[in-house]
C-alpha cells in the first residue's frame, strides 16, 4: 500500500507541470489505472477474489429468493439470472462509482490541469477490467452447465462492446451533474434500483407483457442488452443487430456531446471541487 502511494506521488511530481498533451494524459491515465487496481486489491484480505465473490453473492441471493423460496424459477433459471444480473452489476457499479468521480479527484485536479472526463473514464476502465474476469468465469460456468454452442459465443462481443459504450455515456453524464448537485449521487442509487426491477433481470418480460408492451419494454437499453446476452449465450440466437446499432449510435452521440460539454465547462468544475 505504502509503495503504491509512493509510486503514485513520485509520478504526479514528475507530471505536475507537463500534463498538457494527449500523450501525457494517456500516461497519467494508465498509471493511475494500474495503481488504483493494485491499491483496491490490497484493501481486503481476499484481494482479487472479491471481483468474483461479490457478483456471485448477489446472484446467489436472487436465486435463493426467486427459485427456492418463491419457487418462481424454471429449469434454466440460474443461467437466465446470470446472464442478466452479471451485466447489470457491471453497469450499476460503473455508474455509481462514476457519479462522484470528479469530486473524488479533487486532489489531482488541484495539482495538474487535466480534462475532467478523465475521472469517469478512469472508473469505467477500472470496472471494465474487473468485469473481464467475471465474464471469464461466467463463460466457464455456462460451458459446463449450459446447452449453448461455445463457438456461437463470439456474438457476445458486440453485445459487450455496446454495453461498454452505454456505460461510458451514462458515466460521463452522471459525473457531469454531481459537482453541480451533490445530492444527485443519492438519486443515482435510486435510479439504478428502479432499472434493476424494470429491466427483466429475474423475470421473463414475455410472460407478463403483451406483444405491444414488449416493444415498449425493450426500448429500455438495458433490458434489450440482457435479452441479447441470453439469446446469444443460452438460446444460440444471433444478436438483434438493429437494436445494438441504435444503442451504439445513441451512446456515441452522447459521449461526443458530453466531451463538448466538459471542454466548455472545464474551469467551472475546477472551481466547484475547490468549494
Amino acid at each position: 500500500m505504502t509503495s503504491s502511494f509512493y509510486a503514485y506521488s513520485t509520478f504526479i511530481g514528475k507530471v505536475n507541470i507537463v500534463v498538457n498533451t494527449k500523450h501525457h494524459i494517456v500516461e497519467v491515465f494508465f498509471t493511475k489505472l494500474r495503481l488504483n487496481l493494485k491499491s483496491e486489491t490490497k484493501k481486503t484480505y481476499l484481494s482479487y477474489a472479491w471481483w468474483l465473490l461479490e457478483p456471485a453473492l448477489y446472484v446467489s441471493v436472487f436465486y435463493l429468493v426467486f427459485s427456492v423460496i418463491l419457487n418462481r424459477g424454471t429449469d434454466d433459471f440460474l443461467l437466465f439470472l446470470l446472464c442478466g444480473k452479471i451485466p447489470f452489476l457491471w453497469f450499476s457499479k460503473s455508474i455509481s462509482n462514476a457519479s462522484n468521480s470528479i469530486v473524488a479527484g479533487r486532489g489531482l485536479i488541484l495539482q495538474i490541469a487535466i480534462p475532467k472526463q478523465f475521472f469517469p473514464l478512469l472508473v469505467v476502465a477500472q470496472d471494465f477490467i474487473k468485469q473481464l474476469f467475471v465474464f471469464f468465469f461466467l463463460f466457464v460456468f455456462l460451458a459446463i452447465y449450459g446447452d449453448g454452442s461455445v463457438a456461437h459465443w463470439i456474438y457476445v462481443l458486440p453485445v459487450i462492446l455496446t454495453q461498454m459504450l452505454l456505460i461510458t455515456a451514462c458515466a460521463l453524464l452522471v459525473s457531469a451533474i454531481t459537482p453541480f448537485i451533490p445530492d444527485f449521487k443519492f438519486l443515482v442509487g435510486t435510479g439504478l434500483m428502479i432499472l434493476m426491477f424494470g429491466s427483466g433481470i429475474f423475470y421473463s418480460y414475455k410472460e407478463f407483457l403483451s406483444e405491444r408492451h414488449q416493444e415498449l419494454f425493450l426500448m429500455n437499453p438495458l433490458a434489450n442488452l440482457f435479452k441479447n446476452y441470453r439469446e446469444v449465450l443460452i438460446d444460440n440466437i444471433t444478436p438483434d443487430w438493429h437494436a445494438l446499432g441504435v444503442i451504439c449510435l445513441a451512446s456515441v452521440l452522447a459521449i461526443i456531446a458530453m466531451n463538448v460539454w466538459f471542454k466548455k465547462t472545464d474551469t467551472t468544475y475546477a472551481r466547484l471541487v475547490m468549494q
